[in-house]
């Protein structure tokens, strides 16, 4: 199991000395430390994650590609128990994840309809993130803090949109 922080603190609930280091250093975020303590009683040993980052009010949990479904759970049971133990929203994307892929694990339960290249007269490279109408109630977060997200974690910019088009 790979957390940010080791096995022997999140049993005993106290710090050790390396660990309390990375957290005053700032290696370790809070929010690291406290959704470890959760997935640790949650998934009995067996889930890890890499960091989490905090964008508005939503918690995005990086970890390997193959960790992914263990951390939403069966029914996305594991996920939902994090958002309400946190208080915020959480998504979970796979560490390395190509632009389409992580926008869908930051858009769902939305789904994406296409994703564009669009220049703008500074000849800037943008890409367009279309979410299909009928999904417009269903993306998770305000789009500025979506496109925000994605910037972060990708660097590129995007521009998230809602897909007028009826197919």
């Amino acid at each position: 199991m790979v957390l940010p922080v080791c096995d022997v603190c999140l049993k005993s609930g106290i710090l050790c000395q390396g660990c309390e280091t990375k957290l005053k250093s700032g290696e370790i975020s809070q929010m690291d430390l406290d959704i470890a303590k959760i997935l640790f009683k949650l998934g009995d040993g067996k889930i890890s994650f890499k960091k989490t980052i905090e964008i508005g009010d939503v918690v995005i949990i990086i970890t390997q590609k193959d960790q992914v479904g263990k951390i939403i759970g069966r029914g996305g049971k594991i996920v939902r128990e994090l958002s309400k133990k946190v208080g915020r929203k959480i998504r979970v994307v796979g560490e390395n994840s190509d632009l389409k892929n992580l926008a869908q694990d930051i858009l769902a339960p939305a789904r994406i309809s296409g994703i564009n290249i669009v220049y703008g007269m500074d000849q800037k490279k943008k890409y367009k993130i279309r979410v299909r109408r009928e999904d417009s109630r269903r993306i998770p977060a305000k789009i500025e803090v979506l496109n925000d997200i994605i910037k972060e974690l990708t660097g590129e910019e995007t521009l998230v949109v809602i897909d007028r088009n009826e197919y």
